[in-house]
């Protein structure tokens, strides 16, 4: 009996062993589709005129359905951004600098349990009138990106949400502004399938 338990408890061992070594070495994400749209029904900007949320639609794609675990790696595009009403002042997407970059730059969560994957957007450039006739004009850098972070349950990507803070031009005396937004539904594009997320 003693033996028999002692035989259970190595196979037990070796086998969460197993487990551990192949989710520690597992260097890349597989996605079921290379194609996604997010819609936002506030995008926050927070500056000096004030706050003002915006409608907003992002869509996109990746390179593979394969994400290397390599932090500034670029992944994929945002390839149309749309700005619907906004509930003060007025901002206009600046679509002729699509696309955007989309670039890897981490999870949270234990492995294999991931909990939310992160990327930087860089490019993303939207200009916002003020009252006073001046416009802001915005753009991300690596230096200062646009930050989707994805949440994911039981492998399932169940929402995205938006922060970032991006200085202006010179126009508005270089003044930050900063993003925050509600967390939006995240579907294949052009379908109302949601995208699952396993690591390999």
């Amino acid at each position: 009996m003693n033996l028999a338990r002692v035989v259970l408890a190595v196979v037990v061992a070796c086998s969460l062993a197993s487990a551990l070594a192949t989710s520690a070495s597992a260097r890349s994400f597989e996605v079921s589709s290379q194609t996604f749209r997010a819609s936002f029904r506030e995008l926050r900007f927070r500056g000096v005129f004030g706050t003002t949320n915006c409608v907003v639609t992002l869509e996109g794609s990746l390179h593979t359905r394969i994400i290397a675990k390599s932090a500034g790696a670029l992944i994929g595009y945002i390839t149309r951004a749309t700005l619907g009403a906004c509930s003060a002042l007025t901002a206009t997407m600046l679509s002729a600098t699509l696309p955007w970059h989309i670039r890897y730059a981490g999870f949270s969560g234990a492995l294999p349990n991931i909990e939310r994957l992160r990327t930087d957007v860089v490019g993303f450039s939207v200009a916002l009138h003020e009252t006073g006739g001046i416009t802001c004009l915005l753009r991300s850098a690596a230096s200062e990106p646009v930050r989707p972070e994805y949440e994911i349950s039981a492998g399932t990507i169940t929402g995205v949400a938006i922060t970032g803070s991006i200085r202006t031009g010179a126009e508005c005396f270089g003044a930050a502004l900063t993003f925050t937004s509600d967390r939006a539904p995240v579907t294949v594009l052009n379908s109302t399938t949601r995208i699952t997320l396993r690591l390999i």
